[in-house]
C-alpha cells in the first residue's frame, strides 16, 4: 500500500523530476559539485529516486550500500551536509511541495547525518553529533588583559 506522502506528491512521476534536479543541482553546486565529479550520476540519481520511494512511502525497496558505506570514501563535513539539504529545500520549493511534505522530507534527510558526515580526525567514521569548531586542530587562547601587562 502507497503512503499519503507517495501519492500526494504524483507517485512516480511527481518525484523523478524531483530527484534529478536534485542530483543535478548538487552535482554542479560550487561547494559540493566536487564529491560527485567521477560518479555515475544516472546511478546516483536511481539510488536516490529508491530512496526517496522508501521514505515516502512509494513502491520498490533501496537496493543502494547502507548509507555509512556508500559515502566512507569522501570526506564528507557538517557545512556539505548542510549544503546538499538547502539544495534540497529549495528544490522542494521549486516543484511547490506542499510545507509538511517539504518538512516530512528535510527531517528524514536530516536525520541522515551521523551515517554521512565524518570527522577530519576519525576519517571514515560518522560523527555522533554536530562539529564545535575545526576538528583536528586545537582551540588557541587568546591572551587575557591581565597576560598582556
Amino acid at each position: 500500500m502507497q503512503s499519503k506522502a507517495w501519492e500526494t506528491l504524483g507517485g512516480e512521476a511527481g518525484v523523478r523530476p524531483i530527484v534529478e534536479r536534485l542530483i543535478e543541482r548538487v552535482s554542479s553546486d560550487l561547494m559540493i559539485g566536487f564529491f560527485f565529479r567521477n560518479a555515475d550520476l544516472e546511478r546516483v540519481k536511481r539510488h536516490e529516486l529508491e530512496w526517496a520511494r522508501a521514505h515516502l512511502g512509494g513502491p520498490a525497496t533501496y537496493s543502494g550500500r547502507p548509507l555509512p558505506e556508500a559515502h566512507a570514501s569522501h570526506p564528507i563535513a557538517e557545512g556539505h551536509f548542510a549544503r546538499r539539504l538547502k539544495i534540497l529545500e529549495e528544490v522542494l520549493a521549486e516543484f511547490e511541495v506542499p510545507d509538511a511534505l517539504q518538512a516530512e522530507w528535510l527531517a528524514h534527510d536530516r536525520a541522515q547525518l551521523a551515517a554521512i558526515v565524518q570527522t577530519e580526525c576519525n576519517p571514515g567514521q560518522p560523527t555522533q553529533g554536530l562539529p564545535t569548531g575545526k576538528p583536528g586542530r586545537p582551540k588557541q587562547s587568546l591572551p587575557t588583559a591581565r597576560g598582556l601587562e
